[in-house]
């Protein structure tokens, strides 16, 4: 290699010496250069757009290629599915065959759990669709695109043409006859080529098109069968037999075994050596949450609402302890999920590691929500410090919830170890049976220790609400609670396991959403406190800075006036009207939650759902039908006569607060459209009940017809004071808040109710008055489109009064008072010669009915020092009395004189005070 290097450097070596030697040789050796290129160029160019036609054809067949493989994969996916789909039939039908004989026993169970083992997931049927999805717009494009190359190649000369004006730079005219001799066969190969791959693809696209279509069928065919085998398997019992009890040693060893738990630990070690980010991640930040635990415990008790930062406290720093609240209870079940994740996803995990990741996951979920459950009751917690409820409660219940978590998990993790998917059939009907029963008889009996009549939590329901509902069925609904537990150890017991842990594992997720409910109404009402308090403050604040303003101006030190005290907030505080609109929200928002927790069982419980109470008859498209009612149409009638009595009651919050604060309605108005509003909602709430429950108009007419007659007879004055009510509420004579008088009763309006009006009178006394008096009758009242009442005082004088200076002072008395209106402007009118005075009427008006007491005491008060200055007397009655000596007490006995020797006593003098006082 080095020689050849040398010779060429020495042959080079020459050929420059010659060059410089002999010049004219560079000049020929350019001359023959400039020739020969353009020669070249011209050569070059046709072959180069030659070359870019048969590249296209190279690509183009191996296009083909390609969609002649796709093409195979999805007929060979179209096959495999329709085989698949066959097969999942003839399974069912032998299990069909088989659920037709009622004494059916363990094999038959285990069968159709296996069947539901081997079932598709619906994950895996998303994803080969979404594949094909894309295979179907790729197809869909590439046969576009060949159409419109076939549309260009229609006319081949035209496309020679066409290729040879693209070349750059533009070829000369001479190459024309070269360039056409070699791209015409190209360009007919090129429209075989895009034919072949326009059909392709479009027997591909139909490949697509059938293969997702037997999928649909598969997928739905899929679900109805593992709806039928949930049904079957949700009420085929495993009853227990001497099998059972003999299976208990191996499911044991199974469970203890040596070699299954050193194989899922070597199995978890290498996956934490395949995978160590995520875990090591995991594994860090529970270890940090661990450590950190004191300080949380203290940032959350720092971040309550105390006196220490009352004044800047807001909604964050509640949302902020509930999630160190979760963060405390994350460490434990953060771990066991990396583990759980670790064992489920290993190529090579065995039966016993699937189990065990199952059972961890299970233990992880039930752990986290004890564990943040516990942390929000905790004394120093968010339920004590942020929501204020009671300490004592809260300790109670928190410490019967973590000796309940210490028993109830593990528990739990033996159950699902031994129950779930991957467990043996036989440590399902034994170990499980019996560890579930177990755990079942320990969640009752927790239930009972934290519900009893004893307990410090019904201690303080019986102390807070005496006569609520709570108390009053306190004895029903604690029987049921201590029921549901016992009836699902007893079905578990039976050899239901299915329907045991289907109940089980919903009932306790109905729980917990019950308890975040109960949560979140906190921190929604602590919201509402937060805010108004706000506001208060804000406006008390400028208020403040005016007053103080007002003390500058008058002279005086602004700084003596006290800034407003900072309020502690109280959730028992909020307004009746924000309580009633978060009832509403958080009970429909329950009732949703507990409607999608519920909801995917109801194929397994069409047995007690569709269970027929008793039939009735219906006219379905113009023909009459017999029809049952199950217990499902029973159910949700109560559920719509629930949300109904829920709606009815809280729907003047909720029209209050959304709609008529945003309108200028007054008072009375925005009362009676919650009124009709209720009245509406009942009776639409009534009807619906009534038809889930078939009970149609023509059921009733006729009872309709015969209350109506006997409502004209013996309740006519109820239904008068109903529509006399309805009346009311329309016409509006009478409002919430009026001043009026109804025979001898005076009060504010108070109530309007269907049938009677309450009247709060003047002495704190509610007067219940049928709504029939406030239309036939005569009523008064004070307030209703004017504010404004006259004044009526009657005032004498002596006689031998200055008539005119007592008219006088008497208006100048009147209108001195700042609460007499100028308009109508008071008067004062002479009204006659009385017995032993000149009375006199003064006549004043007041804005508004509740300053009458007041403006009279003080107009009264004045009058009489106005009088009294100027010298004025007001007399009183004079009566003249005779007294006569009766015929039985002559002789000084001191009788009283006789009735007819009046004309004849002699006169007497004066009378005394004792003799003044006797009738």
């Amino acid at each position: 290699m080095n020689g050849l290097l040398r010779a060429l450097g020495i042959y080079a070596g020459r050929f420059g010496s010659a060059l410089i030697r002999y010049p004219a040789i560079i000049v020929l050796v350019g001359m023959a250069l400039l020739v020969a290129l353009p020669v070249r160029a011209e050569v070059a160019a046709p072959a180069a757009l030659a070359h870019a036609i048969a590249a296209e054809n190279s690509r183009l067949s191996a296009q083909i290629a390609e969609t002649k493989t796709a093409l195979e994969r999805a007929r060979s996916d179209l096959v495999q599915q329709r085989n698949s789909q066959q097969q999942l039939e003839q399974r069912m039908q032998r299990i069909e065959r088989h659920a037709q004989v009622h004494a059916l026993g363990q094999i038959f169970s285990q069968t159709v759990i296996e069947q539901l083992s081997l079932l598709p997931s619906v994950e895996g049927f998303d994803a080969a669709r979404h594949v094909r999805k894309e295979l179907l717009e790729a197809a869909s494009d590439t046969s576009l695109k060949a159409e419109h190359a076939l549309d260009e190649l229609a006319d081949m000369e035209t496309a020679v043409v066409l290729r040879f004006g693209t070349a750059q730079p533009a070829l000369p005219d001479t190459l024309w006859p070269q360039f056409a001799a070699v791209a015409r066969p190209l360009l007919r190969q090129q429209q075989v080529l895009l034919t072949s791959l326009d059909e392709l693809q479009q027997e591909l696209a139909q490949a697509l098109q059938a293969n997702d279509a037997a999928a649909l069928a598969l997928v739905q065919r899929t679900q109805a069968v593992r709806t039928e085998l949930t049904r079957l398997l949700f009420w085929v019992p495993a009853r227990p037999s001497l099998q059972t009890i003999s299976e208990l040693a191996p499911s044991w060893a199974w469970m203890t075994s040596a070699a299954n738990w050193r194989a899922a630990v070597l199995t978890l070690g290498g996956q934490l050596a395949w995978r160590p980010f995520w875990p090591t991640l995991a594994l860090v930040l529970a270890l940090t949450l661990f450590l950190a635990r004191q300080r949380l415990q203290a940032k959350l008790v720092a971040l309550a609402p105390s006196a220490g930062n009352a004044e800047r406290y807001w909604i964050g720093y509640t949302v902020t302890a509930l999630a160190i609240t979760l963060a405390l209870a994350l460490p434990g079940p953060l771990l066991l999920w990396t583990a759980a994740d670790l064992l489920r996803t290993a190529p090579d995990a065995q039966r016993f590691a699937l189990a065990l990741a199952a059972a961890l996951v299970v233990s992880a979920k039930l752990l986290l929500a004890l564990s943040a459950f516990a942390g929000l009751l905790d004394r120093r917690g968010v339920a004590g410090g942020h929501f204020g409820w009671d300490e004592s409660l809260l300790s109670f219940s928190g410490q019967a919830l973590r000796r309940f978590t210490l028993m109830f998990v593990p528990l739990l993790f033996l159950v699902a170890l031994n129950g779930l998917d991957h467990a043996p059939f036989a440590n399902r009907e034994s170990l499980g049976r019996m560890s579930f029963t177990l755990a079942m008889l320990v969640f009752a009996l927790f239930l009972g220790r934290l519900l009893r009549r004893r307990s410090p939590l019904i201690q303080r329901l019986y102390a807070r609400a005496p006569r609520s509902w709570a108390v009053r069925l306190y004895a029903l609904w604690f029987g049921a609670a201590l029921a549901v537990p016992l009836a699902i150890a007893g079905l578990s017991a039976a050899g239901y396991s299915v329907a045991a842990a289907y109940f089980f594992g919903h009932i306790l997720m109905s729980l917990f959403m019950v308890l975040g409910a109960v949560a979140l109404y906190g921190l929604i009402a602590l919201w509402v406190q937060v805010e108004r308090r706000r506001l208060r403050r804000r406006q008390a604040l400028e208020a403040l800075r005016l007053a103080r303003e007002a003390a500058v101006e008058g002279g005086e030190d602004g700084s003596e006036v006290a800034e407003p005290p900072i309020t502690r907030l109280d959730i028992a505080a909020i307004s009746e009207q924000t309580r009633s609109l978060l009832d509403l929200f958080i009970t429909l928002l329950l009732l949703g939650g507990i409607w999608w927790v519920w909801k995917g069982g109801l194929p397994a419980l069409s047995v007690i759902i569709d269970h027929p109470l008793w039939t009735y008859h219906a006219t379905v498209d113009g023909q009459s039908t017999t029809l049952p009612l199950t217990v499902g149409n029973l159910f949700l009638a109560i559920v719509v006569a629930v949300v109904t009595a829920v709606a009815v009651r809280n729907v003047g919050a909720l029209l209050d607060i959304v709609l008529l604060q945003r309108f200028e309605v007054e008072a009375d108005a925005t009362y009676a459209i919650k009124v009709i509003t209720r009245y509406a909602l009942a009776a639409v709430g009534m009807v619906s009940a009534f038809s889930i429950l078939g009970i149609a108009w023509d059921d009733v007419h006729w009872l309709i017809a015969a209350m109506g007659v006997g409502l004209g007879f013996g309740l006519q004055e109820i239904v008068a004071n109903f529509v006399s009510g309805l009346i009311v509420l329309a016409e509006r004579p009478i409002r919430i808040g009026d001043i009026v008088t109804v025979g001898d009763v005076t009060g504010t309006v108070a109530r309007i109710r269907a049938r009677a009006t309450a009247v709060l009178d003047f002495d704190g006394k509610e007067v219940i008055i049928p709504n029939k008096a406030f239309i036939t009758g005569s009523v008064v009242n004070w307030t209703l489109s004017n504010q404004t009442t006259r004044l009526l005082l009657k005032v004498g004088v002596a006689y031998g009064s200055d008539i005119a200076l007592v008219q006088r002072l008497l208006l100048e008395v009147v209108q001195g008072n700042a609460d007499v209106l100028q308009e109508p402007s008071p008067s004062v009118y002479f009204m006659d010669f009385g017995d032993s005075s000149l009375d006199f009427e003064v006549r004043a008006f007041v804005g508004s009915f509740d300053k009458r007491l007041r403006v009279t005491h003080e107009l009264n008060f004045a009058i009489d020092a106005v009088l009294s200055e100027n010298g004025i007397e007001i007399p009183f009655p004079q009566r003249d009395l005779h007294l006569r000596s009766g015929p039985a007490l002559v002789g000084g006995q001191g009788s009283v004189p006789a009735q007819g020797d009046a004309a004849t006593a002699p006169p007497a003098g004066p009378p005394s005070p004792a003799a003044s006082a006797l009738p």
